[in-house]
Formats: structure tokens, C-alpha cells, sequence
């Protein structure tokens, strides 16, 4: 048994799992060789059948000979995102320093634990959220490709309509899982977990952390749920869900779950959720004006022209 030092931040790991595979029991095996111990993992599974179960169950008894407690339960089956929203309620989370969260099938490096932990350490009264770039890794020909910066500012008028980073890199302070956990009762669906965290963090005026350095491999696979943003294909990909609607369909979720919250959001933030909420479905004008007035923005210029071209087309 490894035992943790009482001196050392506590971290819960939280990993939502369906039909993990092979892929999973290396992404587990880089949880235990972390130079910062996590003090428990927890993980939901979403109904699988391919002996993921039997995985986890020989996992949890190994975790547990290093002093590591691993909790699997079931999960809500109606989706990646709603499995972590089950997860960030659970109150295994709320009682460490740090909570950072888990794809199934990536591989951390040994010290990501212990540099989210320097990186938010700075910020411990007040909700904080980090993000950082990863290794984009085709893990058939071992090549990997670093992830692109996202410049800032990383604030409200940026979360409203594009994410900052992906959601296994991100790790939330004790303050900004105490927020987190009065947010999740009244939310039933976001269009991706990770986003929604970044928008409710930054809307109650908590501090948003991009580290440059990555620290996971980022398996890249048809099945991502998002995947990596990168190449001509990708953004054509991207370009034809805004026109077919999906955009402006993940708004409409977002919109909701972040009025469901309204009064954990600064002034500043709730007076512009809700004019984005009234002039996206306004007429032309009040959709331009929206975007000109407010400093709403994407990062990368074909992506805010995209931005643009949504407010003109009514699927913003």
C-alpha cells in the first residue's frame, strides 16, 4: 500500500465509462502511476457490455492494495455528458482540494495531477476552473500533434459561445465544485458537460486557468464525442451542424441549464445570458446588434466569422 501524504492536496478523479474497451485499462494504469496520488476515483459506468464492468471491478481491488479508493456505480444512460453531470453531484466529490476529470481512453502523464494542483493552488478561496492543451494522439502510429493555444481572455463573453478546452484536462478547486454541486440539481441537459462547467464558472466570476504545457494524451478515434478541432474537414464538419441547426440547438440547452442558475451568476453575466437569450431570437437587427454590443466572441477568425454567419442565418 502506498500511503498518501497527509500534507499533499486530495484529488477525486471522475470518469464516465461506456463500452471502454482495451483503451481503458491503460488510461486506469496512468491514474495509479501519478506522481500526485488522486485519493479516490470515481466512476460511472453507462450501462456496458463488453467486460468494461469486469475491468473496473479488478481496477477498484488494485487501486485499493496503493491506498486508493475507486467507487463505481451505475450511470444515468442517457449520454457522455449526463454521466458526468451524475458524477460531479456525487458527494465522493465534494469532500478534496481538487477534482479533475477522466476519459476513458486517454493516457495521463505522471505529473498532471501535481501541476493542476500547482496551477490552481494560487486560487483556493475562490471558484476556479483549468483547462490546458493536450497531445492530439493517433494511438495506431504513436504520432501526436500538440493542441492550438486558445488566446484569452477566458471569460462569460467568450464561454456564452465556444468552449476553452477539452473536459480531460479540466480540474476544478474546492470552491468551484461546491458551485458545480449547487448548479447540477437543477440541470437536467447541457450540449456538453465541459463547456457548460467553463460558462458557469466564468458567469459566477470565477477564475478560468489555460495551462500551455499538456499533460494527457488525447486519443483520437471516430468515437470522440467531440474530437479534436483540427484540419479543413473538421471545420467544414462543424460548419454544416451550424447550418443544419445543431448549433443553435446546443444554445438552446445551454441557455436553459445556465437560467436554471441565474442567481449563482454575477450581474455583469446574468444581464448578458439573458439578453443572448432575447436577441438571439430576435429580429436580424437586434441579432447583430447583440453580437457588435456585447463583445461576444469566438476564438480564430473563420470561427467567429462562423459566429457572425449564425446571427445572420437565425442559428445562433
Amino acid at each position: 500500500m502506498t500511503d498518501q501524504d497527509p500534507q499533499s492536496p486530495r484529488v477525486a478523479v471522475l470518469m464516465a465509462t461506456f463500452q471502454a474497451g482495451e483503451d481503458l485499462m491503460p488510461q486506469l494504469q496512468s491514474l495509479l502511476e501519478q506522481s500526485l496520488k488522486p485519493a479516490r476515483i470515481v466512476i460511472s459506468d453507462d450501462g456496458s457490455t463488453d467486460g468494461t464492468r469486469a475491468r473496473l471491478k479488478s481496477f477498484a481491488a488494485q487501486a485499493g492494495r496503493d491506498g486508493i479508493a475507486v467507487t463505481v456505480i451505475d450511470g444515468p444512460r442517457r449520454g457522455a455528458s449526463a454521466n458526468f453531470l451524475h458524477l460531479l453531484g456525487r458527494p465522493e466529490a465534494a469532500a478534496v482540494d481538487y477534482v479533475a476529470l477522466a476519459d476513458q481512453d486517454d493516457i495521463w502523464l505522471p505529473d498532471k495531477l501535481r501541476q493542476a494542483a500547482d496551477l490552481l493552488a494560487p486560487h483556493g478561496s475562490a471558484p476556479a476552473l483549468l483547462g490546458t492543451r493536450s497531445w492530439e494522439w493517433d494511438s495506431a502510429t504513436g504520432r501526436r500533434h500538440l493542441s492550438r493555444p486558445v488566446p484569452g481572455p477566458h471569460d462569460f463573453r467568450h464561454a456564452l459561445v465556444q468552449n476553452f478546452a477539452g473536459g480531460n484536462t479540466m480540474v476544478l478547486n474546492r470552491a468551484g465544485m461546491a458551485l458545480v454541486q449547487r448548479a447540477v440539481p437543477r440541470v437536467r441537459d447541457v450540449a456538453v458537460h465541459d463547456w457548460w462547467l467553463y460558462q458557469l464558472i466564468s458567469g459566477a466570476g470565477g477564475t478560468i486557468l489555460f495551462g500551455q504545457e499538456p499533460r494527457i494524451l488525447y486519443r483520437q478515434h471516430p468515437g470522440n464525442q467531440i474530437g479534436a478541432n483540427r484540419g479543413l474537414g473538421s471545420k467544414l464538419a462543424r460548419f454544416v451542424a451550424m447550418l443544419r441547426g445543431t448549433y443553435r440547438h446546443w444554445n438552446d440547452l445551454n441557455v436553459a441549464a445556465l437560467m436554471a442558475n441565474a442567481d449563482l451568476l454575477t450581474d455583469d453575466a446574468r444581464a448578458l445570458l439573458e439578453r443572448f437569450a432575447r436577441d438571439r431570437q430576435g429580429g436580424l437587427r437586434a441579432r447583430l446588434a447583440l453580437l457588435r454590443e456585447t463583445g461576444l466572441h469566438r476564438k480564430g477568425r473563420i470561427n467567429h466569422a462562423t459566429l457572425w454567419l449564425a446571427a445572420l442565418l437565425k442559428r445562433l
